[in-house]
């Protein structure tokens, strides 16, 4: 499956979650600086067991050889890993992404991309596919707009 999605540039929710799967490197935070992006395209919500909510959007900037890429596919992934790590603790966490084009964390995230409960059930949007422009590998907006799951989408 990997080296089809390789060859023919397949990106879809499966390929994320197959990715995000994936042994990730340990890394231990040294820094004190709480970045909190202005742009994401995604938010994932998680409610702990503990009573405790907790934010995070996604960081959709990739940087190689000092020139700006948008990648959505790896910012999802990421999140995906992040919800997968924490998946003892949470009693529910959901991933939202927004439509609108500039993508501003005030915006409004009201598509249903993941959910995942206390009990291990999950749903994911089958809608969810990429493209790339350029070297940017962004969500196909129009393709979820357009057959996502009414229930899926908030007003």
């Amino acid at each position: 499956m990997e080296r089809i999605a390789e060859i023919f540039g397949l990106t879809d929710f499966r390929t994320a979650v197959e990715e995000s799967k994936k042994e990730i490197r340990p890394y231990n935070k040294v820094s004190t600086n709480i970045y909190k992006p202005e742009q994401a395209r995604y938010k994932l919500v998680i409610w702990f067991k503990d009573g405790n909510r907790r934010i995070y959007y996604s960081y959709d900037n990739q940087y190689y050889n000092k020139v700006k890429h948008t990648d959505e596919y790896n910012s999802l992934v990421k999140l995906l890993q992040l919800m997968n790590k924490h998946k003892d603790k949470i009693k529910n966490a959901i991933i939202y992404a927004t439509l609108d084009k500039n993508k501003l964390t005030g915006s409004n995230y009201n598509v249903n991309i993941c959910w995942l409960n206390i009990s291990g059930n999950h749903s994911e949007n089958k809608a969810v596919t990429f493209k790339v422009e350029g070297k940017n590998n962004i969500l196909d907006l129009d393709r979820l707009k357009l057959y996502s799951d009414p229930n899926l989408i908030g007003k």
